[in-house]
């Protein structure tokens, strides 16, 4: 492949095979384009559900939980560096799925940890934690309202268990395969940098690596 930059003096900024060269350049950026439309739905979704938990726990009288708020505010943060992330993608900077992988860790740590603490919570404080649990399902389960005994207790903290150690293993799933997917795509970036002239990633760089096949058409 030629190195070569076009020079401003030619009649046409790029010749045939410069454009057969830069087409086939773009063919190859689908994979890690790819992964900028999976930032910019994981940074969709996080900016959703971190308003909606960290959202309630700022209204009077809905109950402060600082795990909660702590949980929340993570997801913004973690969006805010996925969203930083889809625009760097398209500009094909080195590093930026590096950044990704590690907001993904760091997130899923979070979940893992919070879920940790929740399942311990429930551990140490079992009758105030299934209390409020118990009132709303307690004669569903034949325990009667505000009160429950034997065998109901046991289902009660086995919801509670359940429910807050699959926050724990989402983090482990879902973060810790955006992880290895961000891992796999800094490799191909890598390489594509190290095996593509340097003419070609200038102008997918001021192009945001979107092909604007109009502007380097031959007269």
């Amino acid at each position: 492949m030629s190195d070569s930059i076009p020079s401003k003096n030619q009649s046409s900024p790029l010749s045939e095979d410069q454009l057969v060269e830069l087409g086939e350049a773009n063919m190859r950026l689908r994979l890690i384009n790819r992964a900028a439309k999976a930032a910019r739905r994981a940074y969709v979704g996080l900016f959703v559900f971190g308003i909606l938990t960290a959202l309630p726990q700022f209204v009077p009288g809905a109950g402060f939980s600082f795990s909660g708020s702590i949980m929340g505010l993570w997801m913004i943060a973690a969006g805010c560096v996925e969203y930083w992330g889809e625009k760097n993608i398209h500009l094909l900077r080195p590093g930026v799925f590096k950044k990704l992988m590690i907001n993904q860790l760091l997130l899923g740590a979070m979940f893992i940890v919070i879920s940790g603490w929740w399942v311990l919570e429930v551990a140490l404080n079992k009758r105030s934690e299934t209390a409020a649990l118990n009132h709303a399902i307690g004669p569903t389960l034949g325990g009667g309202a505000g009160g429950s005994i034997g065998h109901i207790d046991l289902i009660l903290l086995l919801i509670l268990y359940v429910m807050y150690g699959s926050v724990g293993a989402f983090g482990l799933v879902c973060q810790g395969s955006m992880a290895y997917y961000y891992g796999k795509r800094e490799r191909l970036l890598q390489t594509y940098l190290a095996e593509t002239p340097q003419w070609i990633i200038r102008i997918q760089q001021s192009q945001g690596n979107i092909p604007k096949t109009a502007s380097w058409k031959t007269p």
